[in-house]
């Protein structure tokens, strides 16, 4: 809709035509009334009594007056007090894991509570990915920089806020501190100040992890570990490792993944005479690790048990035995994080989920 013209003799040829703008919805509803002085001008009268006209028309109810003094018609006031949206920059929606739709789950119930809209920005430099068990593929420092710096530059100034998917590098989002105003990273801890995070208990679950090895009686503990760089596991993995001190010998790391034959991992495992607990740090990766163990005919849970650190559905359908994490209620912190502006390094705390595999 364009802006009629506004112009007139006198104070009642200006209280006539605002009233006909009212009246009439001839004007855009976002866009702010002509300041006093342009009126003034505009009607051959002083700013003051612009200004009064205005003013009156608000107090009967006919105009609305921004927090910025300026007036609008009244509609306006449903659009423009609404709270800014909280932004989700993610990978795309299709390439989601399941905990990824956990998580935006809880950021969604968590938005609704808040009566917050929540903007979704996917970026395709962010994330690439083949299958599941696949290694990921993420853009390099320049073209993150670049994904990250056009976000601000377009979105900056209309959000409350951001969440942030955990394949987002500290040596990327360092560069934007001043920029990135209440951003909370999802499901990894971070080493920046300026930044909130929501992540895992690592240490917490560790320690229960080695707990229940030694309740179940196994004498050796191993590490399966997602093909590439995957923050979340690298801590578990770390977490694990100093947990086991004392207790198990240095937990060695199973390779399983693209040019890896599981043939010949699960004759590997056939060799050993401990009982040995494999502790996956991921869920698809410990799906498949189970169907290639049955398939190899070893008796999962006997001799060889396996648990994993994430306990997502996919766990729990699967009835894997799993020291994991409730994602929905990460999500659910990391957007009220986010939109309060109070930014700090949370942890969520494991929960044990019996399975039939350890």
């Amino acid at each position: 809709m364009r802006s009629p013209s506004l112009k007139g003799n006198g104070v009642s040829g200006l209280r006539q035509q605002l009233l006909a703008l009212c009246e009439g919805d001839q004007w855009p509803i976002l866009e702010p009334l002509p300041v006093t002085r342009f009126l003034g001008e505009s009607f051959g009268i002083s700013n003051v009594s612009a200004y009064r006209v205005l003013n009156e028309l608000f107090d009967s109810g006919h105009l609305w007056r921004s927090a910025n003094g300026r007036y609008y018609l009244p509609e306006a006031k449903r659009l423009l007090e609404k709270p800014a949206p909280m932004a989700c920059l993610i990978r795309r929606l299709e390439e989601w894991t399941v905990v990824g739709h956990e998580v935006m789950q809880g950021v969604d119930r968590q938005c609704g509570d808040m009566d917050r809209a929540m903007l979704l920005v996917h970026d395709r430099v962010l994330f690439r990915q083949a299958a599941a068990s696949a290694p990921l593929a993420m853009g390099s420092p320049s073209e993150l920089h670049q994904a990250m710096d056009d976000f601000l530059l377009i979105h900056s100034s209309r959000i409350s806020g951001v969440v942030l998917d955990e394949l987002w590098p500290d040596n990327v989002l360092s560069a934007f501190k001043g920029r990135l105003q209440s951003g909370v990273v999802l499901y990894r801890q971070t080493a920046l100040g300026f930044l909130g995070s929501v992540s895992a208990d690592a240490n917490l679950a560790a320690r229960m992890i080695v707990q229940h090895a030694q309740a179940k009686g196994y004498d050796k503990l191993a590490l399966l570990m997602p093909p590439g760089k995957y923050a979340p596991a690298e801590e578990m993995a770390t977490a694990l490792r100093i947990a086991a001190v004392g207790s198990f010998s240095k937990p060695a790391t199973l390779n399983f993944g693209p040019g890896v034959s599981p043939a010949e991992l699960i004759k590997s495992l056939r060799k050993h005479h401990k009982r040995s607990l494999i502790v996956a740090t991921e869920d698809n990766l410990a799906a498949d690790f189970l169907d290639a163990m049955r398939s190899g005919g070893l008796d999962v849970s006997s001799n060889i048990g396996l648990l994993s650190t994430m306990g997502s559905r996919i766990a729990s359908e699967r009835e894997i035995t799993s020291v994991g994490f409730d994602f929905r209620e990460m999500g659910a912190m990391a957007a009220e994080m986010a939109v309060s502006g109070k930014l700090r390094h949370s942890t969520i705390c494991p929960r044990f989920l019996a399975g039939t595999t350890s």
